[in-house]
C-alpha cells in the first residue's frame, strides 16, 4: 500500500507500507494501557517538601502532652506564644 507524506514545506513523498498493519485486529486493551501510561508520565509533579532553611522556628513540642499539669501545646509557633505565627505575618 502506498501512502503520501507531506512535509511542512509542502514536499510530497510516497512510501510503501505493509498491508499487515491495517488488516490486523485492533487490541483495545493495549491501546488503553499505552494511553494511560503516556498520560501518567506526562503529569507535572507538584509534591514538595520544605528544606531546613525554609522552616521558621522549631516544630518540637514544648512539653509532654500529659502529666505536666500544663495546657496542651504543640510548638512555640502557636499564636498564643510571643513570636508565634499569626495571620499578620507575610
Amino acid at each position: 500500500m502506498k501512502i503520501d507524506s507531506i512535509s511542512i514545506k509542502g514536499k510530497v513523498t510516497a512510501f510503501e507500507i505493509s498491508e499487515k498493519i491495517f488488516s490486523s485486529d485492533i487490541n483495545n486493551k493495549l491501546i488503553v494501557q499505552v494511553l494511560y501510561s503516556q498520560i501518567a508520565n506526562s503529569k507535572q509533579r507538584l509534591a514538595k517538601t520544605k528544606q531546613r532553611n525554609q522552616i521558621i522556628g522549631s516544630t518540637a513540642k514544648i512539653h509532654a502532652q500529659k502529666g505536666t499539669g500544663n495546657a496542651r501545646h504543640a510548638s512555640k509557633k502557636a499564636p498564643l506564644f510571643v513570636g508565634g505565627w499569626s495571620c499578620t505575618r507575610p
